[in-house]
């Protein structure tokens, strides 16, 4: 993951290696990420942050990582979960941020 922080700041492209400005989108994209990645409950300040996605996910799968993932971003302005697709040991949530279609990747690892 990029270190894209703050809107209008520059982070370097790992592809053309240029340097960009960071749009709104797309740090809204990367607070998703880390909502979706962090176990829910072990966030210190706040344990009532992350998701339980990566804790196990019973059937269907589809529509119980769709519901986690719309319990963990409920709290980000301008984020929509349009759907959730269990496959491979990966959950892809497709969103819609801002009115731009984004997808976030998850890797269901259940060895905690």
């Amino acid at each position: 993951m990029a270190l894209k922080l703050e809107n209008g700041d520059y982070v370097k492209n790992a592809q053309s290696g240029n340097f960009e400005r960071v749009e709104y989108t797309d740090e809204l994209l990367q607070s998703c990420f880390v909502a979706l990645n962090t176990l829910r409950g072990r966030f210190y300040p706040n344990k009532s942050f992350g998701s339980r996605i990566r804790q196990g996910l019973s059937l269907p799968e589809n529509e119980y990582a769709f519901a986690l993932a719309c319990q963990a971003l409920e709290g980000l302005d301008g984020v929509i979960v349009k759907a959730a697709r269990v496959e491979n040991g990966n959950a892809r949530i497709s969103l819609i941020i801002n009115g731009k279609e984004k997808e976030v990747n998850i890797v269901l690892d259940n060895k905690l």
